[in-house]
């Protein structure tokens, strides 16, 4: 019915429906609180600081798949280097940059959501840690940082804040916007960057520097004080830091496992060229238990991109769904960080869980099946064995009269010779 036609309680009730969505409207353009981001519902604020806000969020693609959504300046000097570098390194114990999403005003880091916290929150809420723990988080550590050398880069950030855990207690590495290009030990580097209570003595001086050797330094501040509960190094006043980091030696309590002391030493050797490099850190008795891993994890080639079958599977499907695959190909090859690739990587995550979560299933069941054939061919050697009860009554019959018998014989015997 045209507007014009409309009744009185007719035309009442379209003025009010319609109010109400324009309040709906009002009320959205107006909320303070942050809805969606790209292809990502928006959650809870988990963080802030200088460099913006910190939101959980899902993806609207996948169900609802939980990342971070980390907001940041457009003039932030080191966001391009970060998202560069951050992108390439696909690895266990690194927290995955999934994509990037430029608004108007911000630019938003999509990044794998790990619900352990940092490690800094945990020793504050929790204190030091045991031995044990300690040997499995730092091993996970130097593996992240040696696959980020190995790709020709240094960190330059290492500290407390930057290790999270996943819901495994696994380390995941994160915030790589001091990260830099790297030629190897023959070349150094000048900038003074990251933390100071982190920082190695020849960055304290203002000495070039090789940032390999810098980033081991923070390692043994890290594994210091994940044993200890406390910064080696560390005072209210920074000069005071700096002083303690050019001139005093770490304060080991009588707690402090031995096994252990000579590596924190050496992370902590005043001279670059006395700390141990990774593959040697990786190779001390203490660790010896988790880093056989790691070694491992470093050896192993990336497969080409769509090349398992299990790619090829979700390829297919996505296919069948109407969505145009190779543009998805173009930009995952092409490293773009945008919402195609990172629709990708947060799907082939959620289809590796679900075959795992299969195979695991798989495994049970076959143990299953092995445990009954195993009763199975008990109970029929069981059921195949001949019954001893009889040849028992029989045996303790024939038994019974032979007794009865030599009693018999031995009673008449004693009865004659007693006649004699």
């Amino acid at each position: 019915m045209p507007p014009g036609q409309w009744a009185g309680a007719d035309l009442h009730g379209h003025r009010e429906k319609l109010a109400n969505s324009y309040q709906e409207l009002l009320s959205e353009f107006n909320a303070k609180d942050l809805r969606s981001v790209g292809n990502y519902t928006v959650g809870r604020l988990i963080g802030k600081g200088s460099f913006g806000k910190v939101y959980l969020a899902s993806h609207k693609l996948t169900n609802g798949s939980k990342v971070v959504l980390k907001s940041a300046k457009k003039d932030d000097q080191n966001l391009t280097r970060e998202i560069h570098h951050h992108r390439q390194f696909i690895h266990p114990h690194i927290a995955r940059l999934y994509e990037v999403i430029v608004t108007e005003s911000l630019v938003w880091l999509v990044l794998e959501w790990c619900p352990g916290d940092e490690l800094y929150n945990h020793l504050l809420q929790h204190g030091r840690m045991e031995a044990p723990q300690v040997q499995k988080i730092f091993t996970q550590l130097v593996g992240a940082v040696s696959f980020v050398h190995k790709k020709g880069c240094v960190h330059r950030d290492l500290k407390l804040e930057n290790i999270l855990l996943d819901k495994h207690g696994n380390v995941k590495l994160v915030d790589f916007g001091f990260t830099r290009e790297y030629a190897g030990s023959s070349s150094y580097l000048q900038t003074w960057c990251g933390t100071i209570a982190y920082s190695a003595p020849e960055m304290i001086k203002g000495e070039k520097y090789a940032g390999e050797k810098v980033d081991v330094w923070s390692l043994g501040i890290i594994l210091f004080a994940l044993l200890v509960g406390e910064l080696p190094f560390d005072d209210d006043d920074d000069n005071v830091t700096k002083q303690k980091i050019l001139k005093d030696d770490p304060r080991y309590p009588e707690h402090f496992p031995e096994g252990v002391k000579d590596l924190v030493q050496k992370l902590l050797s005043k001279r670059p060229l006395l700390r141990p490099t990774l593959p040697d850190i990786l190779r001390h008795p203490w660790l010896s238990e988790y880093a056989p891993q790691q070694q491992e994890i470093l050896k192993l080639q990336q497969p080409p991109p769509f090349s398992t079958q299990l790619e090829k599977d979700t390829l297919a499907r996505m296919r069948g769904a109407g969505v145009d695959i190779d543009m998805v190909i173009e930009h995952v090859l092409a490293q773009r960080c945008d919402g195609l690739a990172g629709w990708w990587a947060l799907l082939m995550e959620k289809e590796e869980r679900k075959a795992r979560r299969k195979e695991k299933k798989r495994k049970e069941k076959e143990r299953e099946e092995k445990a009954l054939k195993r009763l199975s061919a008990a109970s029929a050697r069981l059921l195949a064995t001949p019954s001893l009860r009889g040849i028992n009554e029989e045996d303790q019959s024939a038994h019974l009269s032979v007794n009865s018998a030599n009693l018999r014989g031995r009673h008449a015997s004693r009865t004659n010779a007693s006649s004699e």
